[in-house]
């Protein structure tokens, strides 16, 4: 059973900042710092390479919000709506993303650095060509994700559904996959060398050797 691995929590100051006007900040801003956004929905107006810093944000969704080249730290997104968000050569540190929606996002190209991805559905989010290091995938739904030549140090997927993912030229040695659903995945049996598998999810790997079994 893989173990969560032990990262670094967002860090806040004792009192943070609520704002009832998030769209007007964010439309003038191009950093929003220690504050707490809550119940709303923020449509376009964010920078690219915006900055977030300390920052708590609770059932908002985005919409057609371009994070990419964003430096996000030590925030925290609960029960956020980020679908189709594109978080495309940000820095990622220090954040987790608790019960969000974050279907079709894009984090290809990032650096992604003790992160928690906590009951996300996911479905066709983009890793690719990202660098994540400590980085904690729990009880999430990543189905038809892409993790295409990720360079990784310390990832751990635990309770994930990562059926008809893609991953390329991206090894997975020493990785415990025994509590995912990783049926239907597109990756290069060398890259699959040194995971632990169940039986059954062994036997369904076969189809990438080209085995017939009867």
């Amino acid at each position: 059973m893989s173990k969560i691995l032990k990262i670094q929590k967002p860090k806040f100051i004792d009192e943070l900042e609520e704002i009832d006007d998030a769209n007007e900040y964010f439309k003038e801003c191009e950093k929003i710092q220690n504050k707490v956004i809550e119940n709303i929905t923020i449509s376009e107006g964010v920078h690219i390479g915006f900055t977030i810093d300390s920052c708590i944000f609770r059932k908002v969704v985005f919409e057609n919000c371009d994070f990419s080249k964003v430096d996000l730290i030590d925030t925290r997104f609960e029960n956020c709506d980020l679908s189709n968000a594109s978080f495309r050569e940000g820095s990622v540190h220090r954040t987790e993303f608790i019960n969000c929606k974050l279907m079709g996002a894009r984090f290809d190209e990032s650096s992604i650095k003790d992160v928690l991805f906590q009951n996300v559905l996911a479905k066709y989010s983009n890793f690719s060509f990202s660098k994540l290091k400590l980085v904690n995938i729990v009880e999430s739904d990543l189905e038809g994700s892409i993790f295409q030549e990720v360079k990784k140090d310390k990832l751990c997927f635990k309770d994930t559904d990562l059926s008809n993912s893609f991953f390329n030229k991206t090894p997975l040695s020493k990785m415990d996959l025994t509590s995912c659903d990783i049926a239907g995945i597109d990756i290069e049996i060398e890259n699959l060398q040194g995971a632990t598998v169940t039986a059954m999810q062994g036997l369904d790997l076969t189809r990438l050797m080209g085995l017939i079994i009867r």
